[in-house]
């Protein structure tokens, strides 16, 4: 077989055809994995789109690499797809090539004509992703959360970990999420002396001259559940800066307490923690190079934008704040283990 068959053959296969014979520069794109790839292949020449002598490559070189990308999460719907031409074609969602670089990808790059060359490059079959119609791990991970949340509010609080089949599987997502932070580099140490911030927000009349009056209540005046720490068990919570502390105190819906005390502690040994401020970007898919991991990362931005959603307090946040309370405790001993 020829050298030129065998190009268009792996062209053909990466739903590729017509691309036209540009060379391109790096800075056209704000992707820096596509950046990178440029930059890694390119040889002194000629773009076509700044009309400049640069370091470039062909444009053929990167629609190679920008499909090999793509086809990890998009493909051809008529190999997974139901097809139906009375309900208007094919059971799912679909996209052209241009509704799949530019509004599914986001393909960020100028001018508009490289986009065109893109487009015009790839075959012209209807797009789909894959993973909508087959399970995925964000998609199980997701489906264990939410039967943990139902078993924990609704069924079975104290001993839910003792149950079977789906129960059991409820009791796993807390494994796999332990897994997840593990491996995610989120976990981090704050040092011993670091300045922590509590305070308290009371009446004109009140002053807070003690300790005790600012500290973490004792267990037995712990009498109402909170994010991560349920009714009876007293917990520290505290902030970095004083403005953080204030904002996560005062009551918005109490108009007469306008007055605050604020505290300064300091931590006595290094302290373990998860800080989920640390979590990476979403990654691009033109970065992606373990599918596994990638969901698993996207599970990791819904359960964290899940367990710090706003909880109003209209009586049900006994039940709601139960999810989170459980999570700390299992994460208390996943540590000490």
């Amino acid at each position: 077989m020829g050298g030129a068959k065998k190009k268009w053959m792996e062209l053909e296969a990466r739903n590729l055809s017509s691309i036209p014979d540009k060379h391109i520069f790096a800075k056209h794109f704000k992707d820096k994995s596509i950046t990178n790839h440029i930059i890694r292949n390119y040889e002194s020449g000629y773009c076509d789109y700044c009309e400049k002598r640069m370091k470039v490559v062909a444009l053929e070189n990167l629609m190679e690499f920008l499909m090999g990308k793509i086809s990890n999460f998009y493909e051809d719907a008529g190999n997974f797809m139901g097809y139906d031409s009375k309900e208007g074609g094919y059971l799912g969602e679909i996209y052209t090539p241009d509704e799949l670089i530019q509004d599914e990808i986001g393909l960020n790059v100028e001018p508009f004509e490289i986009i065109e060359d893109i487009v015009n490059s790839i075959d012209d079959i209807a797009w789909a992703q894959p993973d909508l119609h087959y399970d995925n791990i964000n998609d199980e991970l997701t489906y264990q959360w939410e039967y943990f949340k139902e078993i924990i509010k609704h069924k079975s609080r104290y001993l839910f970990s003792s149950g079977y089949g789906d129960q059991s599987k409820a009791y796993g997502i807390l494994k796999e999420a332990g897994k997840i932070v593990s491996n995610s580099n989120i976990i981090k140490v704050i040092p011993k002396g670091t300045k922590l911030f509590r305070c308290r927000q009371h009446d004109a009349k009140t002053k807070i001259s003690s300790f005790n009056e600012i500290c973490s209540p004792s267990n037995k005046n712990a009498i109402y559940p909170n994010r991560f720490s349920p009714s009876g068990i007293s917990m520290f919570y505290s902030a970095f800066e004083t403005e953080t502390a204030i904002l996560e105190t005062i009551s918005r819906e109490n108009k007469v307490i306008k007055h605050i005390t604020i505290a300064e502690f300091e931590t006595l040994e290094d302290q373990n923690i998860v800080d989920f401020s640390l979590i990476p970007k979403r990654p691009s898919i033109f970065r992606v190079k373990n599918k596994k991991n990638y969901y698993l990362k996207l599970f990791l931005y819904s359960f964290v934008r899940d367990i710090t959603n706003e909880i109003k307090k209209d009586g049900k946040e006994h039940t709601e704040y139960v999810p989170t309370q459980v999570v700390t405790e299992f994460r208390e001993a996943y540590t000490l283990k």
